[in-house]
């Protein structure tokens, strides 16, 4: 069954079974204010874990690591920044069983998560504190070629040593995906251009549509908001979910930016790719 790429619901679905999936998100930013440009390319790549540890259960662990290269341009003369480290570390636990019904070749389901951020990441790349997720996931799958889902996760901050808290955030999406599979051809029937394609793509693939938004409050520090933090972003994501197996994929979205309601003069992102793959044990 397909799984959204950028939105963060996608799960095994299977009791006793693995889901490794490694991803890799490259994302460039920019912010000009008069003959200034301010330029940012992250990646973040990442790898993580879910495990169906019992029937409507999943535990998930996802660890991140981030380089973040930034240049500023100025009056012609360019500076150039670069961080990279682990990133938080990352656990989450699902239910599936808060609503399900199953049908022929498809169903209906209601999740449950909650999540915990772990200040593991090294300073440079991590805020030391721990985050707090709670959400609502909903799936429904139509025939075994159509998937419909949303979802809705709100992640609550806490703040660090040094009194600085980030912002509140709120991420919802939703995600439309259509199964494309090639019905095969009697034997002798088809040409050579039609055998090519029902051998590359026997297992299937899914076309993807996804809407993601977020919306972060103002960051603090000691109880005071900053000015110039938080915001929302909402993105359109079109993306490829290609089974070269029936237990390996390859995937690959690129957001496009739709709203960038930032506050104050912070960089916006211009471009997106997430690309990976994923193998089911």
């Amino acid at each position: 069954m397909a799984q959204a790429i950028v939105a963060p619901s996608g799960r095994t679905l299977f009791s006793r079974a693995t889901l490794v999936r490694v991803t890799t998100q490259v994302e460039h930013l920019s912010l000009r204010s008069g003959s200034n440009l301010i330029e940012v390319d992250r990646y973040v790549p990442s790898i993580a874990v879910a495990y169906g540890f019992r029937p409507k259960w999943t535990v998930i662990v996802a660890q991140p690591y981030v380089v973040a290269e930034t240049a500023t341009h100025s009056g012609g003369v360019a500076q150039n920044r670069a961080v990279d480290g682990i990133a938080d570390a990352q656990v989450f636990l699902q239910y599936d069983g808060l609503y399900r019904r199953n049908s022929p070749g498809g169903l209906t389901r209601l999740s449950g998560v909650f999540g915990l951020e772990l200040p593991t990441g090294v300073r440079r790349t991590s805020p030391r504190a721990l985050a707090y997720t709670g959400g609502l996931i909903f799936e429904k799958a139509i025939k075994l070629k159509y998937v419909f889902s949303s979802d809705f996760q709100y992640t609550a901050t806490t703040g660090n040593a040094q009194g600085t808290r980030t912002g509140n955030l709120a991420r919802y999406d939703v995600t439309a995906a259509y199964f494309l599979l090639p019905h095969k051809k009697p034997a002798g029937e088809g040409g050579g251009f039609r055998k090519l394609y029902e051998r590359v793509f026997r297992d299937g693939t899914y076309l993807i549509l996804e809407l993601n938004g977020a919306t972060r409050a103002r960051s603090e520090q000691s109880g005071t908001e900053i000015p110039g933090t938080g915001g929302t972003t909402l993105a359109i994501s079109p993306g490829i979910q290609y089974f070269a197996t029936q237990k390996f994929l390859v995937e690959f979205s690129a957001p496009i930016p739709a709203v960038n309601a930032l506050r104050g003069a912070q960089p916006k992102p211009d471009s997106t790719f997430v690309f990976g793959f994923r193998y089911l044990f």
